[in-house]
């Protein structure tokens, strides 16, 4: 068991950072934010297959790809651009994710973004660059968390938003790590996606032991789940019970979806949805 210790394990059975998970939202009911009315002209004046992208940043409203065989998720652009939705640099894994989240619950700023066709890849890496400023930084401006570090947790989830969706933290590791993953699960297949951290154990390195990378687990269906993977662009589709199994300590299963967990094999942290504002 010591080879394969996290830190989130050894958090997780002090208390830290832990707790019941929030109640999953009823399916379907943020599921999709509503289209303003205002934008539906400019929206019936595009590309359908860019329309589709504006109001669908995820793919969730096309077929899964297949097991084991990922697909490139492209920002919504005009005039035939292909802009793959990758983090910007090793710092914005967890940025980008905030980003995609953002963009998939506001289709006025996807809207925006795909009228700059030659600069939306431009103008994502600038926006992830933002996002992880906030993140790092507290309510009074000041740095909390060194930018070199990545996205901690809990400055993600006072950043993240989906739609009028906002976000808690949980640690996955010890005997909840389970059960806060069924919850990410079930958030997922009720319509709101779920930024995951991914991370190794003392077996790869005491470097690896901690939160590493940030993945977006974007929906759930038929024991399924799709996982946006920014450093790559891929959205990886995988199977909801190792997706699950990743979450414990064991060797095994979990490695099967580390392509979609960025190469890493455990999920060591989630953000939740906790309410919804107007």
């Amino acid at each position: 068991m010591a080879r394969t210790l996290r830190l989130t394990d050894a958090l997780a059975a002090a208390g830290a950072f832990a707790g019941p998970p929030p109640v999953p939202p009823p399916a379907g009911r943020f599921a999709r934010p509503a289209t303003p009315d205002d934008l539906l002209p400019a929206l019936d004046a595009l590309d359908g297959s860019v329309r589709a992208q504006v109001l669908d940043p995820l793919g969730r409203d096309v077929p899964m790809p297949a097991l084991g065989r990922p697909r490139t998720l492209t920002l919504p652009a005009a005039g035939g651009v292909v802009a793959p939705a990758r983090q910007a640099d090793e710092r914005t894994c967890g940025a980008a994710v905030l980003a995609m989240l953002a963009l998939a619950g506001d289709p006025r700023r996807a809207l925006e973004l795909s009228r700059r066709p030659p600069g939306a890849a431009a103008t994502f890496a600038a926006w992830q660059r933002a996002l992880h400023d906030r993140a790092t930084r507290g309510p009074g401006g000041a740095r909390l968390w060194p930018a070199a570090l990545g996205t901690p947790p809990w400055g993600a989830a006072a950043v993240a938003r989906y739609g009028r969706v906002r976000y808690t933290h949980r640690v996955v590791g010890g005997r909840s790590a389970a059960r806060v993953l069924v919850a990410a699960a079930e958030s997922a297949a009720a319509g709101v996606p779920v930024p995951l951290y991914t991370g190794g154990d003392l077996a790869h390195g005491a470097s690896t032991a901690v939160p590493r990378h940030v993945v977006l687990l974007t929906a759930v269906r038929g024991g399924v789940a799709t996982i946006y993977e920014p450093s790559a662009a891929r959205l990886h589709a995988v199977q909801l019970s190792g997706l699950v199994a990743a979450g414990g300590a064991g060797d095994g299963e979990p490695r099967l979806v580390a392509p979609a967990l960025g190469g890493w094999p455990h999920v060591v942290w989630a953000l939740l949805p906790r309410d919804a504002r107007g």
